[in-house]
């Protein structure tokens, strides 16, 4: 009985084996997938496709990427250690800085061996808007404020502030500093501004006390008037007078508690 019952288990064993290695592996299913089934805005812009491919067995595939455009793709191998399914990536760049638009556009898998089939197509619209960019020009005033007559010198570190103004609308203001010989250089910088404008000085009070006897009486002239173009973005040569004094220390006054600047 119980060789009877070897021999049964021997018999049904090889028959299993012998089914099993009938049937044939193949790809059972392959499926595609596109990441943006719509995309507007900016290009270019890449589209990624994720493949899944599956089989009934071990074994490797030869697979290709089959697009709209009719590029052909590289032929691609998977190998397959046990049956099941392995996810596969393909990515596709389009479009440009101009605007243009991309419809029904579509990838798909097709499987060459060891059957021969093909996945879904996975489309997608592309739609690329015009890519407006800002071109920053620079329009610049230049000059200087210089103060006359002796010990210009205790001017060194005074400052004066400049702005250049239209109508009552400050556009730009900067800062320039009094060197040892008398002369405060200033630059006005503006983006994408051409106009009409004022220069106009106006004193920076000192936070030194040492500074305080000095005065800023005028400037001259009073203002200057400037005209930006694209063609002449630059105006040089802005210069002004500036009228000063001083209080004296030296005639047993107190000291003075507030700037004259």
């Amino acid at each position: 009985m119980r060789a009877k019952t070897v021999m049964f288990l021997v018999v049904f064993l090889i028959a299993a084996a012998a089914v099993y290695s009938i049937i044939a592996f193949q790809v059972t299913a392959v499926s595609v997938s596109v990441s943006e089934p719509e995309f507007r805005g900016f290009c270019p812009h890449k589209f990624t496709f994720t493949g899944r491919i599956t089989v009934n067995r071990p074994g490797t595939v030869r697979y290709t990427w089959v697009r709209s455009d009719k590029i052909p793709q590289k032929i691609h191998t998977l190998v397959f250690r046990t049956k099941g399914s392995k996810t596969v990536k393909h990515t596709w760049q389009l479009g440009g800085a101009t605007m243009a638009t991309y419809r029904d556009r579509w990838a798909m898998i097709r499987i060459l061996a060891p059957n021969a089939l093909h996945s879904n197509k996975a489309e997608f619209d592309l739609i690329c808007l015009p890519q407006v960019r800002m071109v920053r020009k620079v329009y610049k005033v230049n000059g200087q404020a210089m103060a006359g007559g002796s010990h210009v010198d205790w001017l060194e570190g005074l400052q004066l502030r400049f702005r250049l103004v239209s109508g009552a609308r400050t556009i730009c203001t900067t800062t320039g500093t009094f060197d040892s010989i008398g002369t405060c250089r200033y630059s006005l910088v503006a983006f994408n501004a051409p106009g009409s404008y004022r220069v106009v000085v106006e004193p920076v009070h000192p936070t030194n006390p040492e500074k305080y006897h000095l005065c800023f009486r005028s400037i001259d002239p009073a203002y200057i008037f400037v005209n930006l173009t694209e063609e002449a973005p630059e105006s040089i040569n802005n210069n002004f007078h500036v009228n000063w004094g001083w209080r004296h220390l030296d005639m047993n006054q107190e000291a003075f508690d507030g700037p004259c600047w």
